[in-house]
């Protein structure tokens, strides 16, 4: 086994790692090539060497004081049982374990979510372009099972991830111009100038990308100036490059798995575009009823067809519901009050509890004409009457304890509308008496705290 000078006891190249890999990087790379080098996981080769071999490099790597001891030891240049040797070790993939001549630093996020947690857990590694597909298919399909479940990261961060996987996931530009310039110093040092000349130029390609935010000044600035000139100077070394023998790109969007996660996302897309647009017009339209036919029989002329002037007579008589128009003063014959409360003169009942009902008209744009009702036995009553402005808020306070529901009018509209049954209660314990403090919303729409009923104008 051949060891690089720059790992000389291959403790990051079984990894699959470079020597600046992270320690969360370290830890994720040994539980893959843990589960892919287990010897009950490859009952037809040997695989303890290996597994015994990948066990003391991350004994090593993952403590940082032995790490610290092994990279002081790597820049002296190796310890004794190991002779440098003029090939590099190359970096495998760290899903199937091969030498790839496209291998690649990948990261592919997933979302987990519950209620108002929100998780982003990356799948990083070095991959060949094969098991790179396989891990962003993995990837997506935790953030479609898991991902949506939180209010309001979840979603969001769900679909940047599913669009990130599906356009191949980040690639480093630092991480994979290092790893792409060693691998193609392996491929020389083995005789394959051609697939080392390709390699030097995509790595090289990769240099170019770095951020200049991140390549300004410091040990970044000087790496990005140091890996750009070895680059450059290996592909002089290599000659002309041979174009017949230059790899074709298999890192491409077009492929089977591409289409697959595009048509799962295009899918549910579609889906809640359409949810959305019956819901806005199911909110926003209304369908009336045919209008009744006349039933007077139409004087007819000579001819024997109505004449126009009993068409115009018959229009006239035809029961046309006219147009809502806003009152111009309250039920009590005063005008409108400027700000929430009760209506002077009208009668406030079922004042001897101590429940209270919190009218809470925050998100409507229009004022309201509120009646508490009583539920009782032998019919409704109206027990308060309250005129709540737009955005406003009012509360209902010492009502005596019962089932009521909550009937208003949009006046603006004139819509009609009543809320839920609400049952309140009171109960005397030893610290006092427990009783009912109960918010309705009047908003339409699932999110609000009370679902509202249409009512006719008789039960107003």
């Amino acid at each position: 086994m051949h060891f690089d000078k720059a790992d000389p006891k291959g403790y990051y190249s079984i990894l699959g790692l470079l020597p600046s890999a992270t320690e969360a990087q370290i830890k994720t790379a040994y539980r893959r090539r843990a589960m892919d080098l287990h010897p009950d996981r490859n009952p037809g080769r040997d695989t303890t060497q290996q597994f015994q071999h990948l066990n003391d490099a991350y004994a090593v790597l993952s403590d940082p004081a032995a790490r610290a001891k092994y990279e002081a030891y790597l820049i002296k240049g190796g310890g004794s049982g190991h002779t440098a040797s003029a090939v590099p070790t190359p970096i495998v993939c760290a899903g199937c374990a091969k030498i790839s001549a496209q291998p690649r630093v990948v990261v592919f996020p997933s979302v987990r979510s519950f209620l108002l947690v929100t998780v982003r857990k990356p799948i990083a590694g070095v991959f060949c372009s094969e098991c790179a597909h396989k891990a962003a298919l993995k990837a997506s399909a935790v953030t479609w099972v898991l991902g949506w479940w939180s209010i309001p990261w979840g979603p969001l961060y769900s679909l940047q991830a599913l669009v990130t996987n599906l356009l191949g996931g980040n690639q480093p530009p630092l991480d994979n111009a290092r790893m792409l310039g060693h691998q193609a110093y392996y491929f020389r040092a083995t005789g394959r100038p051609d697939l080392a000349q390709s390699l030097a130029r995509h790595a090289l390609e990769y240099c170019r990308k770095i951020p200049n935010t991140l390549s300004k000044g410091g040990a970044a600035g000087e790496e990005k100036t140091r890996l750009t000139h070895n680059l450059e100077a290996l592909i002089r070394q290599l000659g002309a490059p041979a174009e017949a023998k230059q790899l074709k790109n298999s890192w491409g969007l077009l492929h089977a798995r591409f289409f697959v996660q595009a048509a799962a996302l295009v899918l549910v897309v579609a889906g809640v575009a359409w949810g959305v647009a019956n819901t806005s017009l199911s909110r926003y339209f209304t369908f009336s009823e045919p209008a009744p036919s006349s039933v007077q029989p139409l004087a007819a002329d000579a001819t024997g067809m109505p004449g126009p002037d009993a068409v115009r007579d018959a229009l006239r008589n035809l029961d046309a519901k006219p147009a809502y128009v806003r009152p111009a003063t309250a039920p009590n014959g005063l005008p409108w009050p400027r700000t929430a409360g009760y209506l002077a003169g009208e009668p406030q009942a079922m004042s001897t509890g101590y429940s209270q009902i919190v009218i809470d008209n925050g998100r409507n744009t229009a004022d309201v004409l509120l009646k508490l009702v009583a539920l009782q036995d032998d019919g409704a009553q109206t027990a308060r009457q309250v005129f709540v402005p737009a955005h406003g808020r009012f509360t209902l306070e010492h009502i005596t304890p019962g089932r009521y529901d909550v009937r208003y009018r949009d006046l603006d509209s004139g819509e009609l509308s009543r809320s839920q049954p609400l049952q309140l209660t009171e109960k005397t314990t030893a610290r006092g008496t427990e009783y009912n403090i109960t918010t309705v919303t009047l908003y339409k729409v699932a999110s609000g705290q009370s679902a509202s009923l249409r009512l006719s104008e008789d039960e107003f």
